[in-house]
């Protein structure tokens, strides 16, 4: 009933509603500047961002347990990490993940103009690769690579998160297409399956919130 809740909301005034609160200036006019131009490049290229419901959800989670390390896999050019990185402060740190050169140096651009690039760290490749050279531990990892991959993601990236920290995943309602009987092409299958081993596993605690295609947050307990 939630998923349907969702993808129905897609087209009602109250989806409307809701959007619009989320657009309301959330950083300096700087930075909302550079938020802007990002969500309107997304737009003309028909390119998928968290957009800034996902993105205040990230944000206030971020700054609600005083991250300081961010992890994404998968970065495009810097939407979600224009958040983390105003969530992390002065002497934080976001790790951007990248395959394409291209668009990590438009991430570089956007987060200079930003005024946030100083809490950054961008690096181009594959973003499952890159974690798995990378040093342990972060407060936060952010999974948005090709959902196919999504279990891989969370078996490279479970140990970097620390106890007490935060693996967090998105579009996990896949437009609904994860409702039985979900649909077997092998991007659906990637986000069921690591549905159901987030909540099969007994160190994380997760919960799947129905905000835009869906964010599992998933609570490393121990």
């Amino acid at each position: 009933m939630v998923a349907f809740l969702h993808v129905d909301l897609l087209a009602l005034p109250l989806a409307r509603y809701l959007d619009t609160l989320a657009a309301a200036p959330a950083g300096t006019p700087q930075e909302e500047d550079v938020r802007g131009s990002m969500e309107t490049l997304a737009a003309q290229r028909g390119f998928p961002i968290v957009g800034p419901q996902v993105g205040r959800l990230l944000e206030l989670l971020a700054r609600a347990m005083g991250a300081r390390r961010v992890l994404e896999l998968g970065s495009g050019f810097g939407y979600s990490a224009w958040w983390f990185a105003r969530a992390v402060g002065e002497g934080g740190e976001v790790v951007l993940t990248e395959g394409s050169p291209e668009r990590a140096r438009e991430a570089e651009e956007f987060l200079r103009r930003a005024g946030l690039l100083s809490r950054t760290r961008i690096l181009v490749g594959d973003g499952i690769d890159l974690a798995s050279r990378a040093t342990a531990p972060f407060d936060v990892v952010f999974n948005d690579v090709d959902k196919h991959a999504y279990p891989r993601a969370f078996q490279v990236a479970r140990p970097l998160v620390r106890p007490g920290g935060l693996f967090l995943s998105d579009n996990m309602l896949w437009r609904g297409n994860v409702l039985p009987p979900a649909l077997e092409d092998a991007t659906t299958a990637g986000v069921v399956e690591l549905t159901h081993r987030l909540f099969a596993d007994p160190d994380f605690q997760t919960v799947l919130l129905p905000i835009r295609d869906g964010v599992t947050v998933s609570l490393r307990t121990r």
